[in-house]
């Protein structure tokens, strides 16, 4: 535009652009004619614009940004809603979204290879440089010299190679990025959890009131509970599955086990507490259906792992225990923590020892009672036991299941293994001796110790109890293998302290029903739990020793322990199976008893040559004449069952009923 024309407004003239003073925009204007300056407007280029190329990373970046931001505001959105209307607070909160792998950076294909034990071909190098750095500062060499600053050098690169860490990424990968998978849960996506403010009020009491979930399984004390409910509640980053798992875990316990009186301190009624616990069991059934096959290790999925253990074992799911408790005691050996640094830290120490010896505990107690290879080996445990210092809790109790757990995994190697069952029986018998006098001197201890120091906390009853049936189950295991002390015993008879520790088992269940059976959620978990550490025995000793002797006595006592052991029979099928096995044996024990009590002489076994008699002048009201008769008389195999039970048909087939209860017996030896 031409300054002088008259179309248009004059802009400000350079002299009072470059001095900052206002123009009136005259021309000359009143600001240079002031000054005697030469009012000019200049002509200036227009600045080009320059486009800037933002990169896809950018791009990608500024998203994440944006989503996190709307993410978070959504989430504030919904406190708010929540804090207006406090009363009607309901698990409407989906906070899956955040849900990925347990270690974001890291996949299957770049797991780390872990602990390497002395064998390992690591630890060979590592010695070997040992030795050589002390034979490179025997040589007669100066410091300065080359070949003592090459072989130092070398050393140092040995030491560097072998303390990295190993992955099994593929060698010569330039894009470190490209071998990552994030893996993430779409199938979890949408899952709904407790109302925040009524978990707030379980945190609370938890730090004020002991629960007993971190006392059934000690691997996560309240203060990390508390945090990872955090990372899930309030999921500005992403958490891992293990994270999830514990939470829904560790929140069902709560829940559950809430006393009545809390109920008005938490905010909740008994109707909040039905929807959470189905809620979270849902929860918890879809993890397990959408767990991995593959898993890094790691301290916090051993913790989820121990949790989901628990689950599945107090709901009569053993099996699916077995797995979680064996994946459980594989990361321990990947992460070493069976043989833990001296020195580690102290805080990290009691940590992960805590978390070892709780895994330990149960996979020798479940591969006992299952018959299988326990995955953590005795011999190559060098962590030293935990010292059970926290006030109010009952240190001996521990030390109890720590004593069971250690001689268990002794018991199913010298007794019950492939190699100790093919020992002399003479050599089985004195190791089962040494093996009931140990037993029997760990559960005198117990009791001295609770007599001195007497549990106040009911909290604890259900510990006390599962140890006391635990002794006696195990000692009528051990002393299955020793024969009958009587003269011309029945094949059924036990040695009697076999059949009093097996009295004093069944006692205890029908002692404990009477005064936990008014709970039967709880009894049953008990239940679930007691018979996933140690094998129910004693029934089937009891029914052989009340068939041989004809006690009405017992048959009371077998009838007591069916009831008791009813509830569990409509809670999972490992509980039904094994509550129909014991009322057909009751019912069998019956009828025997009672046909023996008017039949003078009754033909039991028609297979063997000799078949037992009844004889009225023998105590026990049944003798048998064994004659020639071999092994074969003492296996207890299906076609026994077969004659045995052939009147009954309970719904329990021979077979089954055999493979069920005959792990333990050693008359399952055919010749």
């Amino acid at each position: 535009m031409d300054p002088s024309s008259g179309t248009g407004k004059r802009p400000a003239c350079d002299n009072c652009k470059s001095r900052k003073t206002k123009c009136n925009r005259e021309s000359p204007c009143s600001s240079c004619v002031a000054s005697n300056l030469d009012c000019r407007i200049g002509d200036r280029a227009g600045e080009k614009r320059q486009r800037v190329l933002i990169s896809a990373r950018y791009d990608e970046a500024m998203e994440n940004v944006d989503r996190s931001l709307q993410d978070v505001s959504n989430m504030l959105q919904k406190l708010l809603q929540i804090n207006e209307r406090p009363g009607q607070s309901s698990p409407k909160d989906p906070v899956t979204a955040f849900l990925s792998s347990a270690h974001p950076s890291s996949s299957i294909a770049g797991t780390d290879e872990g602990y390497r034990g002395d064998s390992s071909f690591t630890a060979q190098v590592k010695r070997v440089t040992e030795s050589l750095r002390t034979a490179a500062s025997n040589l007669q060499l100066s410091r300065s010299d080359m070949a003592f600053s090459e072989a130092m050098s070398a050393i140092q690169t040995l030491e560097a190679t072998t303390g990295s860490e190993e992955t099994t990424s593929s060698f010569g990968d330039t894009d470190s990025t490209s071998s990552f998978i994030h893996v993430r849960y779409p199938e979890l996506q949408g899952r709904m959890v407790p109302s925040l403010e009524h978990v707030l009020g379980l945190l609370r009491l938890a730090q004020t009131e002991r629960q007993r979930i971190f006392i059934d399984v000690p691997v996560i004390d309240e203060a990390e509970f508390g945090g990872l409910c955090q990372k899930v509640y309030f999921a500005v980053n992403e958490y891992s599955i293990m994270t999830w798992i514990i939470v829904n875990v560790g929140l069902f316990y709560l829940f559950t086990d809430l006393k009545d009186y809390n109920y008005a301190a938490v905010g909740v009624t008994h109707s909040d507490i039905q929807t959470y616990t189905q809620l979270l069991t849902d929860n918890i059934e879809a993890t397990i259906q959408s767990m991995r096959l593959f898993q890094d290790p790691s301290v916090e999925g051993i913790q989820a792992l121990a949790l989901l253990t628990t689950y599945c074992l107090k709901s009569g799911r053993s099996k699916l225990g077995w797995s979680c408790v064996a994946t459980a005691s594989a990361m321990c050996i990947d992460l070493g923590l069976h043989q833990l640094p001296k020195d580690m830290e102290m805080s990290e120490r009691l940590k992960k020892r805590s978390v070892f010896w709780n895994v330990y505990i149960i996979d020798k107690g479940l591969a006992f009672t299952m018959g299988r290879v326990p995955s953590i080996q005795p011999y190559d445990v060098s962590t030293e036991r935990p010292a059970i210092d926290k006030p109010g809790i009952p240190g001996h109790l521990y030390a109890g299941f720590f004593e069971y757990a250690l001689i268990v995994g002794e018991i199913q190697t010298d007794l019950f293994s492939v190699a100790a069952r093919q020992q002399p029986q003479h050599i089985q018998i004195e190791k089962a001796k040494a093996f009931a006098t140990r037993l029997i001197g760990i559960n005198t201890n117990l009791k001295q110790s609770l007599e001195q120091n007497p549990v106040t906390d009911k909290m604890f009853a259900s510990a006390d109890i599962i140890l006391d049936i635990m002794m006696h189950c195990l000692v009528t295991i051990v002393y299955r293998i020793i024969p009958c002390n009587e003269p011309n015993a029945s094949p059924l008879q036990c040695n009697s302290i076999c059949v009093e520790a097996a009295r004093h088992a069944l006692s205890t269940i029908v002692n404990a029903y009477e005064g936990f059976g008014h709970s039967p959620e709880g009894w049953v978990r008990l239940l679930n739990m007691l018979f996933s550490l140690v094998p129910l025995a004693p029934f089937v000793v009891l029914t052989g020793h009340t068939v041989a002797s004809s006690s009405a006595k017992d048959v009371g006592l077998l009838a007591a322990t069916v009831t008791a052991l009813k509830p569990i029979s409509s809670r999972s099928i490992s509980g039904k199976k094994l509550y129909d096995v014991c009322k057909t044996f009751h019912q069998f024990a019956t009828v025997f008893v009672a046909q023996q009590m008017t039949v003078p002489q009754a033909q039991f076994h028609p297979s063997v040559s000799a078949p037992p008699t009844f004889n009225p002048q023998t105590e026990g009201g049944l003798s048998m004449s064994l004659g020639d008769a071999g092994p074969s008389l003492y296996t207890m195999a299906p076609q026994d069952w077969d004659v045995f039970m052939g009147e009954f048909d309970m719904g329990t087939g021979a077979g089954a009923m055999a493979s069920f209860l005959e792990p333990y017996l050693p008359f399952d030896q055919l010749p």
